[in-house]
């Protein structure tokens, strides 16, 4: 009785053993003396949101992995000899049975969102494996000259499990590319490509860990739009500096009912140009640095602040002191103040650059 008992459990365990090994045994690679060659192919769908406040941007993409596994060789069906194809969740299920290279997005803020398209086995063994993934990416890139300038919008895609012992990328296609007048399509915004790279490299995953990983750097170097920068930051700031210089051609010592309008226009400017940074904060860096656009703002609005306190003075010479006085001082502050203004936008930009 013991001894039926015993085999009986035999079997059982058997049975679990063949059942849950594919659970809990990780499948070998194709080759287990030599790293598998996968090559890469990677379709750019959509570029946008590129946000200068977090340096990130969101991206989608085509992404296509193939390889050559013997294993899963079989004999053709017919003369055409064509591919066995599995789509959706079929083919995310058939990729739990088979050894497939796995990648992951680096360095990017939250996770990316991965679906697989299509899984295609052919007779030989090749597989060639199709997916789509969402993911926002830092990018890279000084950003001292804006609302002028360039960025670098950095695609890093590692290995995540197998190091080069196991697998070995292969740049394959990269769409587009060449063509800018398509990458300019792909990117939504006030930004212009000049140039699409992609090279394959390695990396360690852990200071702990002397591996390599395999990964492929895609690099799309944009430039700010010019017009963009010039109507949004350029402009407003000259207009304002051009009604700050109007006001004070309010004579107040001919019509002293100038001098409220004058003040308080001055005050009125100040207030908008403040509220203008604030409205494009979503345009503007968040960078510990100054950039162009600051220094640009800030003379703005300490040009303003000497523009007031100059039209309060004339008003207080005015009372104290009589309109010849003041009609004198008005003189020497509305010559001077476009001057001023001049050399300090110059001398800030030239203290800007060194």
């Amino acid at each position: 009785m013991r001894v039926t008992q015993f085999c009986l459990r035999f079997i059982i365990w058997l049975i679990l053993c063949v059942a849950l090994r594919p659970v809990w045994a990780d499948i070998a690679p194709p080759n287990a003396g030599e790293p598998t060659l996968v090559t890469i192919d990677l379709k750019l769908e959509d570029i946008n949101d590129i946000k200068l406040g977090s340096g990130t941007f969101d991206l989608t993409a085509q992404f296509g992995m193939a390889w050559r596994d013997p294993r899963l060789a079989f004999e053709p069906e017919g003369e055409q000899g064509g591919p066995r194809i599995w789509m959706g969740a079929r083919a995310e299920q058939q990729l739990q049975r088979i050894w497939h290279p796995i990648v992951d997005v680096n360095g990017e803020k939250g996770l990316s969102v991965t679906r697989v398209y299509s899984l295609a086995i052919w007779p030989n063994g090749q597989v060639e494996l199709r997916e789509k993934f969402s993911a926002s990416p830092r990018f890279d890139g000084e950003l001292s000259w804006f609302p002028f300038g360039h960025i670098s919008l950095s695609l890093t895609l590692t290995s995540a499990a197998m190091d080069r012992r196991q697998v070995e990328f292969q740049l394959g296609e990269l769409s587009p590319k060449e063509d800018l007048a398509a990458v300019d399509r792909v990117i939504h915004g006030n930004w212009v490509p000049e140039e699409v790279s992609w090279y394959v490299s390695e990396r360690t995953r852990s200071t702990h860990s002397g591996h390599l990983y395999p990964q492929i750097d895609v690099n799309i170097r944009v430039e700010h739009d010019f017009l963009d920068g010039v109507h949004k930051v350029l402009l407003p700031l000259l207009v304002i500096a051009l009604a700050s210089w109007g006001l004070l051609w309010l004579n107040s010592t001919v019509q002293p009912a100038f001098s409220s309008p004058r003040i308080g226009g001055t005050t009125t400017l100040i207030l908008t140009t403040i509220a203008l940074k604030f409205v494009l904060g979503r345009e503007l860096p968040v960078v510990h640095y100054l950039t162009l656009a600051d220094v640009l703002f800030n003379v703005t609005i300490v040009m303003l602040t000497v523009s007031l306190l100059a039209s309060c003075m004339v008003a207080a010479v005015f009372t104290e002191k009589g309109a010849d006085r003041a009609g004198a001082l008005n003189r020497r502050v509305r010559r001077l103040y476009p001057f001023i203004y001049i050399v300090l936008l110059v001398v800030s930009v030239l203290l800007f650059i060194e």
